[in-house]
């Protein structure tokens, strides 16, 4: 699991990079992740959960990407349910669900830090409302 967050989120920031160095504005810096571990993190390492609890583009950017294999795979259901010809629309919409409902087994801990978690691991809500913010500006540029 923890590799697809780490390749998803490294090949977008070196692009990110890339383009900005080749724009010619400065280098991008930021802090992945915090170094410092009190108690609770503690609790939450030794009991398998992971820690998403400061704000980063790191976190933005993959729970950006959870969003959207979720409202991909629920517009892929609601398709093959409302199909008029329910076994064509089934055949063709059947490997794009099945990929995305395993994104979304994979994603269940981003669920779980965005939607259900309380504890200061979870993710902040200012990551939860950009991440909401580009899936729908996403979800909206086939119409345009």
């Amino acid at each position: 699991r923890i590799w697809l967050f780490r390749r998803t989120t490294a090949y977008f920031l070196a692009f990110l990079d890339t383009v900005i160095r080749q724009l010619g504005f400065s280098q991008t810096t930021f802090v992945l992740t915090p170094k410092v571990v009190d108690d609770d993190v503690m609790k939450r390492h030794e009991n398998e959960i992971l820690e998403f609890g400061s704000s980063s583009i790191m976190f933005t950017i993959i729970a950006t990407i959870a969003l959207l294999n979720l409202f991909s795979f629920l517009l892929g259901i609601r398709r093959v349910v409302l199909a008029t010809e329910s076994s064509r629309a089934f055949q063709q919409f059947i490997p794009p669900i099945i990929l995305s409902g395993l994104l979304i087994m994979i994603n269940i801990p981003v669920y779980q830090a965005l939607f259900f978690r309380t504890d200061k691991g979870r993710m902040p809500s200012s990551v939860l409302w950009k991440s909401v913010l580009i899936v729908s500006l996403a979800s909206l540029m086939p119409i345009y």
